[in-house]
């Protein structure tokens, strides 16, 4: 049976204690009025680090752990400060493209998997823009492809499927206007289905963009394939957008231009390309791309 909630939401569900500590997090409430919410099928998601969607499950575990290690950071520092000289593991800086994990294993697709999708049409403001979007797409799902061991098939024939959701493909292509604030927004493979949907807002196709439109959908599909940001590292600007590093392994050293890294403090990149750091990473998990591949069936 499918999943409709997210891991966050059965792991509270599950574990009063945990859930207790959980929400009593200070940064929990401080979070929860300051992000900006949007609101996706009757559902509020809040929007953190810029591409991020939290329900309520999420954005508590999210606050706590942030908490956690934020604490952990200052205790360290004043510890140096006394001339302890104390170094604390999350400053030992794991680095690289990030995968994701999930009870200490790697989450990523079933080996053969086919990750399908369609572009939902009627949710686009113009026949223009729903091209756009579809080219977009098929060329960030290509530069993956031609990356790592890992398969996209465009369902065109689904696009004229009525309402947003996948229509009997693995994930939906849909535009939302979230008054800006994202420019497009993805899942994570362990998310549940109903929220397998890659969201694009109308300032994605405005002339002073600013960023590589492929680019930006090269980054989401990496989310979608299961890596997180790359600028969370130790090794990044301190400027750049915090996230907590619970759940994630490192695949690569740090990676500044990474496919996966904000534009910010002076590094990144607003092409967004697929370095070679972030294709050794990504074939850590997936192996290399399935055309240089001689599969044989006997």
């Amino acid at each position: 049976m499918s999943r409709t909630r997210s891991f966050a939401a059965e792991m509270l569900a599950s574990d009063t204690d945990v859930r207790d500590e959980v929400l009593g997090s200070d940064l929990f409430p401080q979070l929860r009025a300051k992000l900006k919410t949007v609101s996706i099928d009757g559902e509020t998601y809040y929007v953190a680090e810029g591409d991020t969607l939290l329900d309520e499950d999420q954005l508590a575990i999210y606050a706590f752990q942030r908490q956690k290690e934020d604490e952990a950071r200052r205790a360290v520092a004043t510890a140096s400060a006394a001339g302890l000289g104390l170094v604390h593991p999350l400053d030992v800086a794991p680095r690289g493209l990030l995968g994701l994990t999930q009870n200490g294993r790697i989450v990523r697709w079933q080996p053969g998997f086919v990750l399908t999708y369609r572009v939902a049409r009627d949710t686009f403001s113009s026949t223009q823009n729903y091209q756009l979007a579809a080219d977009s797409v098929q060329a960030a799902t290509q530069a993956w492809e031609q990356t790592c061991g890992v398969k996209f098939e465009y369902r065109s024939d689904l696009d004229a499927q009525p309402g947003s959701g996948p229509a009997g493909a693995v994930f939906s292509v849909r535009q939302i206007d979230a008054g800006g604030d994202f420019i497009a927004a993805a899942f994570f493979p362990n998310d549940p289905p109903a929220r397998r949907r890659v969201l694009i807002d109308p300032s994605f196709f405005s002339a002073n963009l600013g960023f590589d439109r492929v680019g930006v959908l090269r980054h989401e599909l990496g989310h979608v394939l299961g890596f997180q940001h790359e600028h969370i590292r130790s090794g990044a600007p301190p400027v750049c957008p915090h996230e907590s590093l619970d759940g994630t392994i490192d695949l690569t050293k740090y990676d500044p231009q990474s496919v996966m890294h904000y534009f910010c403090g002076g590094v990144g990149s607003r092409d967004l390309k697929i370095t070679e750091l972030d294709r050794i990473g990504s074939q850590r998990i997936y192996g290399p791309p399935l055309n240089g591949v001689e599969f044989i069936t006997a």
